[in-house]
């Protein structure tokens, strides 16, 4: 299980300097502007009513429910902001992980196994590829607008 954390903590690393590249390469360019600009111009309603035929087929549409939000906060809090929300999240995640390694590692050094313990660390473990995936269509509507 240590490689495992360890891979995790390395791709959380790996987000985090990600997010941040961009945000200060966007600094520079000024494609903060030019996102805004799009993102202002995205009709949500339509956008959803698209997507919906291949993301509400779930009796609780959580993706498309996701990208609602994803593109309201973008509306509200610039595109920058949507990924400062994003790098807040991963540092979540990464103290999470940290968490739940080291409740793991009690375990491993006592002999003594709290169910509980397995349960959370597999649900950490699921939580980020989803987000990240719905962040990533979150853009992606974005740059379809600019076509």
């Amino acid at each position: 299980m240590s490689r495992e954390f360890a891979a995790k903590k390395a791709n959380l690393a790996t987000a985090t300097g990600i997010l941040d590249q961009v945000r200060d390469d966007y600094d520079v360019s000024g494609e903060w502007e030019r996102l805004d600009a799009l993102a202002a111009r995205l009709d949500i309603d339509d956008v959803s009513e698209t997507w919906a035929e291949v993301l509400a087929v779930h009796p609780l549409p959580l993706v498309l429910t996701s990208l609602q939000f994803n593109w309201r906060y973008m509306k509200d809090h610039g595109v920058r902001g949507f990924y400062t929300m994003c790098s807040d999240y991963v540092a979540a995640l990464r103290m999470n992980t940290q968490r739940w390694q080291e409740a793991w590692d009690r375990e491993v050094d006592t002999g003594v196994v709290d169910q509980l313990t397995t349960i959370q660390c597999d649900l950490v473990s699921i939580e980020a590829p989803l987000h990240c995936d719905v962040c990533n269509k979150t853009i992606t509507a974005l740059l379809y607008l600019d076509g």
